[in-house]
């Protein structure tokens, strides 16, 4: 028999035990049989512990620990916390309401195997609504920092897997409620750019109405305050780590963006007025005058376009 490496499948949760029998269950129906799967409770008050408890009496290869205090509440604290009970060569965290394709592990073993890279990338649609859920209009060769960072190229948590050693120095910021896997693949690709397309749906998203994204996107002022925030703790951990001019351009017209479409004021961070004249020099001055117009004549774009120039936006 060919080698087998152990994958890791980490999967935080929190009170979705009546959605995340489905998705253990597709866990069990993989064709690929060498994995362990670690389900790290956020502080559920429903039957999550009992639902886990079935499963495990099931089958060994499911455990099941409770997120420690060392870590801080919410989905980015569990999946670190899971990363460092983890034993597998290869990596993916997925969400605990979607479903994987039965090949999904097999296959994404065998792309990293085959093609000798770091990671690889598959694609996710919904199953429960027409509408569609990524473009995944790119290729291999378009995978990069730079793609990536600025909105090029995208994926979600779901769709990659890891070498453990490739992220083994790199960990979810707990400090964001948002963004968490555009922050993480940001810093893993500062580490390895070497990563493979797998041109096939192997995960299927399961739509809500009620999740936090769409709550947050229905309400445009949460929206706009949401984004800012994930753009700027994004830009503060990734500009520790490395020198890039379009990447700090990029961050900041965003965060401007937000902060000037916004009706409600927000206060911006000690370090911003900083941040922004370090990365525009003298043409900062753009950002006062269109914050100045805003609140005069109620209009900014024009001190808004001198300052971004010819600077797309996605």
């Amino acid at each position: 028999m060919p080698e087998q490496p152990i994958v890791s499948i980490i999967i935080p949760t929190f009170n979705r035990a009546h959605l995340l029998g489905e998705t253990l269950d597709s866990v069990l129906a993989q064709t690929y049989p060498n994995w362990e799967c670690i389900v790290v409770d956020d502080g559920a008050t429903d039957g999550t512990a009992a639902l886990l408890a079935n499963y495990i009496d099931k089958d060994s290869r499911f455990q099941y620990y409770k997120r420690p205090d060392a870590h801080l509440p919410g989905g980015n604290g569990a999946r670190n916390y899971g990363f460092e009970r983890s034993n597998g060569e290869f990596v993916l965290w997925f969400d605990d309401d979607d479903v994987m394709r039965s090949e999904k592990l097999g296959l994404e073993v065998k792309a990293l195997k085959d093609y000798n890279v770091d990671f690889v990338v598959s694609k996710s649609e919904f199953f429960n609504h027409k509408e569609v859920f990524y473009d995944y209009n790119y290729t291999t060769n378009d995978i990069s920092f730079n793609s990536f960072a600025m909105g090029n190229v995208s994926w979600v948590t779901d769709d990659i897997m890891f070498k453990t050693e490739i992220v083994s120095t790199v960990r979810f910021n707990e400090a964001l409620k948002a963004g968490q896997e555009y922050n993480f693949c940001c810093k893993v690709l500062l580490v390895s750019e070497n990563g493979f397309f797998l041109d096939k749906f192997l995960t299927l998203r399961r739509f809500t109405e009620n999740s936090i994204g769409e709550n947050r996107r229905k309400d445009r002022e949460v929206y706009l305050t949401s984004r800012f925030n994930t753009y700027w703790l994004n830009y503060l951990d990734i500009s520790k780590l490395v020198l890039n001019a379009s990447f700090n351009t990029h961050s900041l017209l965003i965060c401007i963006s937000c902060y000037l479409r916004k009706e409600e004021s927000l206060t911006l961070p000690k370090k911003f007025y900083k941040a922004l004249y370090n990365t525009f020099g003298i043409k900062s001055i753009y950002f006062l005058l269109a914050k100045w117009s805003k609140q005069l004549f109620g209009k900014y774009y024009y001190f808004y376009r001198r300052l971004k120039g010819d600077y797309n936006i996605k």
